[in-house]
Order: structure tokens, then sequence, then C-alpha cells
């Protein structure tokens, strides 16, 4: 890794069950790897060394949803590849039901099951 790159990024979700249907699928199209997954919890590794790590909030929190317009992350944004790959996984998202939010030509902007925003742009 390099000086300030990001180390990883942990992330609670509502619903681990329903949030891995979606990041079990999307990871793998970024190029991340399975690293480790254990009861509530999965992490994904990039081959730079930056890892996502997907953990099941306690009960006692489930009913606080997330808000990008509140205090906290807003999105996370990956590159992507060219604008081919874009319009086809603007293509993959639609035909799995995820909410588009934005689509500029070298941009897309979508929810995850957590209603998070995830950006992806062209190279």
């Amino acid at each position: 890794m390099k000086f300030g790159q990001v180390h990883h990024i942990e992330y609670y979700v509502n619903d681990q069950k329903r949030s891995n249907l979606f990041w079990d699928w999307f990871m793998p199209v970024l190029g991340y790897k399975e690293m480790s997954r254990w009861n509530g919890g999965v992490s994904w590794e990039h081959e730079t060394g930056t890892y996502l790590v997907f953990v099941q909030v306690e009960e006692q929190y489930l009913s606080w949803k997330n808000s990008r317009q509140a205090n906290g992350l807003n999105h996370i944004a990956f590159q992507g590849g060219s604008i081919s790959d874009l319009d086809s996984l603007q293509s993959q998202l639609e035909e799995r039901k995820i909410k588009i939010l934005k689509r500029l030509s070298d941009y897309l902007c979508f929810e995850d099951p957590n209603e998070f925003a995830i950006e992806v742009y062209a190279q």
C-alpha cells in the first residue's frame, strides 16, 4: 500500500443477508475478491490492498436509517472501466431492480439495499 491510500472502509448494514445479495454480486464486478466471511460480516479486497468490510449492525440500532443528507458518509465512489462498461453495469442494475439515482455519460450513481449511494466513474 502507498502512504495515504485508503486501507479499508467498514460499513454497517441493517440486513446482512439482503446486503450480501447485492455486494456479493457487485464487488467481483469491480475486481474485488472475498477476503473473509464470518457470522455477521464479510470483507472484500481489491488488488491494490484496499478492502471493504460489511458488518451487521447490532439489534438495538436496526431502526436507524441511513441518510445521505445528514451527518456521516454521503456516498462511496469507484473508478470504473469504459463507457461501455458503465452501460453494461447500468443494464445489470436495472435487471436487478436496483434504484438508479443519476446517470451522466461517464458517471453512474445508484443505491445499495441500505439506501447508501454508490458512484462509478468511467475512466
